[in-house]
């Protein structure tokens, strides 16, 4: 909703100058239009101040003060968008801004304590071409055949993130927070491709004007088909600078020790146990108020008991988020790695040491599940409320020269997404 009070009138908005509203501050539409300008601009200052000046000549233009509330609320002016917000929660408003005044009065409230709780917790199902990547290539390195037999199936799977922050003293916006995930994959048929994943992240969140500094610590646990396979802890900083409301960089280091155990689809075991670690740095541009795009460049360097489990590599990635107005979205993520091994690996060549190759995309559709039923005439009960449906598509290919590693996959999945907190 606020992207698309923003927008709305661009074009028109496009022309209005500082010195236009100076000469006519009683002009309600050109400071509406002016306001809208400056949000798109990402003047959130110069916006707050135009509608100030809307409300005091008009104050029941329920509109100008739901976009107002929004402002303030992107202002991080939590009170003032709870009073606005408490303000049009009397008045008899459509569906639509009536859901965003209850959306947002509840996040402001939520943002304002000293102790907040959000998350998340998605569930749904998945049909993949591949789903446990079996090798596409019908020959390994020596000219034996190799099993290609790939397995179309359909997946549970679910999800949930909690976090739980509190306000450190200061006055500073300073922060400690822990983060529990956890991700479950259970598959129709093909057993072996069943993986639960479950972790925590603890740590803390300062600030230095436009700097934001994150150190923490990390532990996770990844199951396959109901083994321990892997364990990992250890701990990290990330760091992001705004360089202005629509540009900001950002770069991180992590280092965890990863501790593997043998299981029915993976005899190596502690050879691959050692220390892996990351180094990231990209930057995220909003260019316009319905558009973020985020771009990063990550580095690995595994260090494994046996080097032939050792690997360095380097990953590019992309992200892309479209609003469309009434909560609607389209995500779009894509991925490229390369991975270099360190040494032969025995079970497949005494002689070629593996290099990988490995593309992901990804594009998704959602929308709030109440403009569904708003769309064919149901009035959304409460337990619909903040819950978003999503549809995506998927495409993996690695490509190796170890054909044994050489896979690829198309998935398809339907979920539903309910958020709460901040």
């Amino acid at each position: 909703m606020f992207f698309l009070l923003a927008v709305l009138v661009r074009a028109e908005a496009d022309d209005v100058t500082y010195d236009e509203v100076l000469a006519n501050p009683d002009d309600l539409k050109l400071n509406y239009l002016y306001a809208q300008q400056q949000v798109i601009k990402g003047d959130l200052e110069q916006a707050s101040a135009a509608l100030e000046r809307v409300l005091l000549l008009q104050p029941n233009w329920d509109t100008a003060r739901l976009f107002y509330a929004l402002v303030l609320y992107r202002l991080d002016d939590m009170e003032g968008a709870k009073r606005e917000l408490t303000i049009l929660s009397d008045r008899p408003l459509g569906p639509s801004q009536a859901r965003e005044v209850k959306k947002y009065l509840a996040l402001a409230s939520s943002k304002s304590k000293t102790t907040r709780i959000s998350g998340r917790v998605s569930t749904g199902f998945r049909v993949d071409s591949n789903p446990d990547l079996t090798t596409s290539s019908q020959n390994d390195l020596n000219g034996d055949p190799l099993d290609t037999d790939k397995r179309v199936d359909g997946a549970f799977v679910a999800g949930t993130r909690i976090r739980l922050e509190h306000d450190l003293p200061g006055g500073q916006g300073n922060y400690a927070f822990i983060q529990t995930n956890s991700n479950l994959n259970q598959q129709f048929q093909v057993s072996e491709a069943n993986y639960l994943t479950g972790g925590v992240k603890a740590g803390a969140s300062f600030f230095f004007e436009d700097l934001k500094l994150t150190p923490y610590g990390t532990a996770d646990i990844f199951t396959l088909d109901g083994q321990v396979y892997r364990s990992e802890y250890g701990g990290g900083l990330y760091a992001r600078y705004s360089v202005n409301p629509k540009f900001s960089v950002f770069a991180g280091g992590e280092g965890v020790f990863q501790n593997y155990q043998v299981v029915s689809t993976d005899s190596v075991g502690s050879a691959r146990n050692g220390w892996l670690g990351t180094a990231s740095g990209g930057f995220a541009v909003r260019t316009s108020e319905s558009n973020k795009f985020t771009a990063r460049v990550k580095g690995y360097l595994k260090n494994a008991r046996n080097d032939s489990y050792s690997y360095d590599g380097i990953e590019i990635a992309a992200t892309n988020l479209m609003l469309l107005g009434k909560g609607q979205y389209i995500l779009a993520t894509a991925s490229y790695r390369w991975l270099d091994y360190d040494q032969p690996d025995p079970n497949y060549s005494t002689t070629v040491t593996r290099k990988d190759r490995l593309f992901k995309g990804r594009l998704a559709y959602g929308l709030p599940l109440d403009v569904i039923l708003e769309n064919i005439d149901v009035t959304p009960p409460e337990a619909t409320a903040n819950i978003n449906f999503q549809v995506g598509v998927n495409y993996l290919n690695q490509d190796s020269n170890i054909p044994n590693f050489d896979a690829d996959s198309v998935s398809a999945d339907i979920m539903l997404i309910k958020r709460f907190g901040g």
